[in-house]
């Protein structure tokens, strides 16, 4: 676990914002440091796994309480005899070609490997976010909900997460089979719980929950994961 003074987070979602932080970048300090070709591979090869694996987790951690919800409404939901939804599915796993465990030991090896490289600066390491920054602040380019869903009779859905210090939280829906999404819900503190009407009223329906903050009436930063829900 890491220390009060160490420089990579302990949230495993603060550690997404690092990688996809670190995977847009490294390419473009490689002359600068200068690293190697095969040292930036593996830096690479690192961000994508690690985003690739916590993607995957967020998402069928969702599904997986999405199919509980399916269930009890096949065992206890009205009016009987109305045609039961299909089951959510299970994401796919984007497989990284060379992928391998103990990836964050690595990582920190490779940092060490960047901060003592003869180009290296402090201004380099917090534009990488590899050094522990001065105060804690949500940088708008990073920023993105983490949510938790659940749903209840009623098509009641109830979105809990973090606001992050921001004013509030817009939520949007996307009905299965649709392209469209649409505002549902508009949260100033969670958890928050809010009504969706289902495209016809009185069947059952599978859909998508995401969200981003909002700062001053105006968006800040990029959209949460998609979080599958089952109406009923």
């Amino acid at each position: 676990m890491a220390s009060a003074t160490d420089w990579m987070p302990s949230r495993l979602a603060d550690m997404l914002v690092m990688f996809q932080n670190v995977l847009a970048k490294i390419g473009g300090y490689k002359t600068i440091l200068p690293i190697t070709t095969g040292q930036v591979d593996r830096i690479v090869l690192i961000c994508e796994e690690f985003v690739a694996v916590y993607t995957y987790v967020v998402q069928a951690r969702a599904t997986t309480e999405s199919l509980v919800e399916w269930r009890d409404l096949i065992l206890k939901g009205s009016p009987a005899g109305d045609a039961a939804p299909a089951p959510p599915v299970y994401p796919t796993y984007t497989v990284v070609t060379d992928s391998f465990i103990g990836i964050l030991t690595e990582f920190r090896e490779l940092r060490d490997v960047i901060v003592a490289s003869p180009g290296y600066t402090t201004a380099i390491g917090e534009d990488l976010m590899i050094v522990k920054p001065a105060t804690e602040k949500l940088v708008e380019a990073d920023a993105a909900p983490e949510l938790k869903v659940a749903t209840a009779a009623g098509y009641e859905v109830t979105v809990s997460g973090s606001m992050q210090g921001m004013d509030a939280m817009r939520v949007e829906y996307q009905r299965a089979g649709s392209a469209t999404w649409a505002t549902v819900a508009f949260l100033t503190k969670t958890p928050g719980t809010f009504t969706i009407t289902p495209a016809t009223p009185g069947t059952p329906e599978n859909g998508r929950i995401r969200a981003v903050f909002i700062k001053k009436n105006e968006q800040f930063g990029n959209f949460s994961p998609e979080y599958p829900v089952t109406l009923s």
